[in-house]
């Protein structure tokens, strides 16, 4: 069965080895974890993510993929590499930068892997030409962006041109957390990861719903981490919508648009992932690794052997259904 992979990271390289020479960023002594500015972070400067050979070098990944049966991957920067505290100019070189090292890794194995933008969002009109770029001239499937932007939401009015170029370009949205709901209180134990990303992944959701963005807009959009916490909040909001005030801003229930999203398979739970193909149908999940990231989930493969659910599922899961997504006449 042929794997496509929604959700996989790569770093600029250039753009990082920049910022090494002119001392914006520095890595540890071992050269295996690395320090951005908050500009491009978004966090303060203190916080090290990782700076491997699994996350700079492609033939590496294509190994990675080779091993666990990866026919094609989707490789976005890391969410610490949206730049969005940067100014609006900043934003738009910086952006073009990184999709330009993006488009030479998916270049150097043809076939073997496609790309999502990053656009510098806190200037939309930039971002509508950045990704008439990469769609056209770079060839790129689509764009991934924050579940906010650095603190300015998704139903903001600002963004409005940019949902609209996402539908007009076809652009397959990838949305992952960052500059997550409660920061302030999540430093100890990685809660940042554990209860912050599945958290504000589940707010991102709810600006889209409830500010209407997804009734205006027919979007095709992939949340990562099977969706966070908005699985299990979708009921919740459905009675909610029913006998509050506030939640009326929409014409139908908020499961009515949550059916039309797209989750990969990061879940972290057989039970929870199974319960998710339940509710919005095997159409609707993607296969997703993470890689090359400790919280990711290396292999499709086996994590999709292990569910109860039958083999045409199964294959949907791992590629049929992103295919046509990202506009591939077939899958490889």
């Amino acid at each position: 069965m042929t794997c496509l992979d929604v959700h996989a990271h790569l770093i600029p390289n250039s753009v990082v080895d920049r910022l090494l020479k002119d001392g914006s960023a520095r890595t540890n002594d071992a050269g295996t974890m690395i320090s951005l500015p908050p500009s491009i972070s978004g966090v303060r400067e203190a916080v090290a993510t990782p700076f491997t050979p699994e996350l700079r070098d492609i033939d590496v990944r294509l190994a990675a993929n080779d091993r666990y049966g990866i026919d094609r991957q989707i490789i976005s920067v890391p969410p610490f590499y949206f730049g969005y505290r940067q100014s609006p100019e900043a934003g738009r070189a910086y952006a073009r930068a990184a999709n330009d090292d993006l488009s030479k890794a998916v270049a150097a194995h043809t076939g073997r892997f496609s790309a999502f933008a990053t656009v510098a969002l806190q200037d939309p009109p930039g971002a509508v030409r950045e990704l008439e770029r990469c769609m056209g001239e770079l060839g790129f499937v689509g764009v991934e962006i924050g579940s906010n932007i650095a603190g300015t939401e998704l139903d903001d009015p600002s963004l409005e041109p940019f949902w609209a170029a996402c539908v007009r370009l076809g652009a397959l949205i990838f949305i992952h957390p960052h500059h997550v709901v409660g920061g302030d209180r999540l430093g100890a134990y990685y809660l940042s990861n554990f209860f912050g990303n599945p958290s504000d992944t589940a707010l991102g959701a709810a600006r889209l719903i409830f500010g209407g963005v997804l009734e205006r807009y027919d979007l095709k959009i992939v949340l990562a981490h099977a969706g966070g916490a908005l699985p299990q909040l979708i009921g919740r909001w459905d009675h909610g919508w029913s006998v509050r005030p506030e939640a009326k801003s929409l014409p139908k229930p908020p499961s009515t648009y949550f059916k039309r999203l797209y989750f990969d398979t990061i879940a972290h739970d057989d039970v929870i992932l199974t319960d998710l193909i339940h509710r919005v149908g095997a159409g609707h999940v993607v296969a997703g690794t993470d890689a090359p990231y400790d919280m990711g989930i290396p292999d499709p493969h086996a994590l999709l052997a292990r569910l109860p659910i039958d083999e045409r599922e199964r294959e949907a899961i791992l590629g049929g259904n992103l295919a046509p997504l990202l506009h591939l006449a077939a899958a490889r």
